[in-house]
């Protein structure tokens, strides 16, 4: 009996105990404490501040103006005149390179327009088109230091493409479209500069007019075509918008006789006294067959598979090829040597002693 009154009882203390601790308070819990950044009070903004700011914004807001483009039309007109345009090369009477500038052709038989500037001191000259082929210059038909143009004639044994030359001025009217165009060998975007004519002088014909794109630095040379393909200009000083308009051409067109090869005015001449020294005299070139793209080349996968290259070419007194030096690697022992093996296949005609010229060549597949 002892025994269950003594449970009863410690069970009742332990019921209180069990009571109390529920019916207490509860600790606090832990509160996270939140760091709280101040707010910055509003500084009144000064009429320079706001100004400032604003520029900047609009600074940012506005993009670079867009460059003007051509209708697309031009694209196709580009294309289509491309097998016209050529790249000179002009060689002093040593064979020297001087300069290489545009051109184009403007007859089925060779005869092509370029800027005096060009040819200036010129000795020899090779034309070199986009399908790879170079044609040896056999002279200057005519030229005009006034309008800065000159004719000179190419050898050709089949008939070349060639741009038709605007026969009026209106397609010279201001806010008309017109497009600088040249070698592809030498400029691989096309067109070089398009823009509207944005000024022109009094006399169409004669005056030199502007169109409102830039036109490059080496640009001399460069026919300018209307959206017909015509050519309405020619650009005779790079880096400048002035054109020549084409009508410039006619008295240059009309001496330009059937048979007519004209004359380097820095070709040497041989002294008429009795025992004349011996001089390096520019030959005419009877063969000289285009380097082909080797085949084996488009496979490369170390080193470039295109490039330019420049060779000097001696011949002897009867007209072989005695030596071919690379002067400028295409950086491709490939294609040197593809140029090298047709470069030795060329004649010239024969002469007193050897004769030495440097070729520019050009690989792309």
């Amino acid at each position: 009996m002892r025994q269950s009154t003594l449970a009863i009882i410690c069970g009742l203390i332990l019921f209180v105990i069990l009571a109390y601790s529920w019916c207490g308070r509860n600790p606090p819990s832990p509160v996270s404490v939140l760091t709280q950044t101040p707010t910055p009070t509003p500084v009144a903004a000064t009429p320079a501040t706001t100004a400032s700011a604003t520029a900047s914004a609009v600074t940012q807001a506005s993009p670079t103006a867009p460059l003007e483009t051509p209708p697309p039309e031009f694209q196709k007109i580009i294309q289509k005149a491309e097998p016209a345009l050529i790249d000179i090369t002009v060689f002093d009477a040593k064979g020297q390179l001087l300069r290489a500038g545009n051109g184009f052709f403007v007859s089925r038989d060779g005869l092509f327009v370029t800027s005096t500037a060009t040819i200036a001191d010129g000795a020899y000259g090779v034309a070199k088109s986009s399908d790879g082929k170079i044609r040896n210059v056999t002279g200057v038909i005519a030229s005009s230091p006034e309008s800065e143009l000159a004719l000179l004639r190419a050898e050709t044994k089949v008939g070349v493409a060639f741009l038709p030359l605007s026969k009026t001025s209106e397609s010279i009217v201001v806010g008309a479209w017109a497009a600088v165009v040249g070698s592809a060998l030498q400029h691989k975007e096309q067109p070089l500069a398009a823009g509207k004519i944005s000024a022109r002088g009094s006399d169409p014909k004669k005056d030199s007019f502007q169109i409102s794109g830039a036109i490059p630095q080496d640009s001399s040379g460069a026919p300018v075509l209307d959206d017909q393909g015509e050519v309405v200009g020619i650009v005779t000083t790079g880096g400048k918008n002035e054109v020549r308009p084409t009508p410039l051409l006619d008295p240059l067109l009309a001496q330009a006789k059937p048979g007519t090869t004209g004359r380097w005015a820095a070709a040497p001449v041989e002294s008429p006294t009795s025992t004349p020294a011996p001089r390096a005299v520019a030959r005419r070139v009877l063969y000289n067959p285009a380097p082909k793209y080797p085949f084996e080349a488009r496979s490369i996968r170390v080193g470039p598979n295109r490039g330019n290259g420049r060779y000097r070419v001696t011949f002897d007194p009867s007209g072989v090829v005695k030596n071919v030096q690379i002067v400028t690697s295409t950086g491709q022992p490939i294609l040197d040597q593809a140029a090298v093996d047709a470069l030795r296949q060329w004649k010239v005609e024969s002469g007193a002693s050897d004769w030495t010229v440097m070729v520019p060549i050009t690989f792309q597949p």
